[in-house]
């Protein structure tokens, strides 16, 4: 007679699949612990820098440097000097916020309308010693200053703070305007 038994075969297949799927739920496990930090994607947007210094009737507004050592990584750049000149430059904040620095030369009132979202005025805050209006709502929030050749619009998630302490630390050159 026959050592063939149909509860042994059942429970030796049950054995080796609960096998595999420990074993795959192990290595699972073990590439999620060795990748704890997260990590943000930088760019460098000093050639968009260079650029705009050339294509731009006035002088350029950049982000100061220390803003890195700050714990502010800049995640992307983008350039248009096919029509009126504009920059943007997006930053992932120290406090895990996004921010942007907008700048360009096209009609304040598009450039505005279109960066601050669906926020609201709401006053004005110093920066620098200057007035930057304020625009607000429930998750975005901007600061906006209207110059008289350019428009700068710092905006994103980040609370106000954030938002002022990116636009406290813009450098305006004197390189675009030859």
């Amino acid at each position: 007679m026959s050592e063939y038994s149909r509860s042994n075969a059942t429970f030796k297949n049950y054995a080796i699949s609960l096998g595999i799927l420990v074993a795959i739920l192990l290595a699972m496990a073990f590439v999620v612990s060795t990748r704890r930090g997260e990590h943000i994607p930088s760019v460098d947007y000093r050639p968009d820098v260079d650029v705009l210094r050339e294509a731009a009737d006035y002088p350029v507004t950049v982000p100061a440097e220390d803003l890195v050592e700050q714990g502010w990584t800049p995640t992307s750049s983008t350039l248009d000097v096919t029509g009126p000149v504009e920059w943007s430059v997006g930053f992932a904040t120290a406090a895990d916020s996004h921010a942007r620095l907008i700048q360009s030369d096209d009609d304040p009132a598009s450039v505005v309308s279109e960066s601050v979202e669906d926020a609201e005025p709401v006053g004005t805050v110093a920066v620098g010693g200057r007035e930057w209006e304020h625009y607000e709502s429930e998750d975005w929030g901007a600061l906006v200053l209207q110059g008289d050749d350019m428009t700068l619009v710092v905006a994103g998630s980040a609370d106000v703070d954030e938002l002022a302490h990116l636009a406290g630390g813009l450098e305006t050159d004197a390189a675009g305007t030859e």
